[in-house]
């Protein structure tokens, strides 16, 4: 907690660049950061800034580097301090529409059924 998610980006942005990569994100139509940081209701995108993280919040860290000619990305969600349980069960509900979604792809699987699946799974979960 206090930690704001701008020192987060810094960190985010060392590690990179000291293992011979780039911050994926930076400067890509004009993005100022290294990293997203999404906090609370923020879907996606997250810009990092000078807020300090709070009990209670949820954070969303999405990482994308360029290396060897390649983009790698990945997200994960984080707990700050202690959350509702209705937070817990957000994550945990989205997190398992995910796995279900994965499951369904393979060769030949229709990628419009991906979004039937997630809505089919947390929409009666409200």
């Amino acid at each position: 907690m206090g930690v704001t998610t701008e020192e987060i980006d810094r960190i985010v942005h060392e590690f990179i660049v000291a293992n011979d990569a780039y911050p994926s994100p930076l400067n890509y139509y004009n993005f100022p950061r290294s990293c997203c940081t999404s906090i609370n209701e923020v879907i996606c995108h997250g810009i990092p800034d000078t807020r300090p993280l709070q009990d209670g919040d949820i954070v969303n860290l999405d990482v994308t580097v360029y290396k060897h000619g390649f983009h790698a990305d990945l997200n994960e969600t984080y707990f700050v301090g202690t959350v509702s349980d209705s937070s817990r069960d957000l994550v945990k509900t989205t997190y398992e529409s995910l796995m279900k979604s994965i499951e369904y792809c393979k060769p030949g699987a229709m990628y419009r059924e991906v979004g039937n699946i997630i809505s089919g799974y947390v929409e009666p979960k409200g």
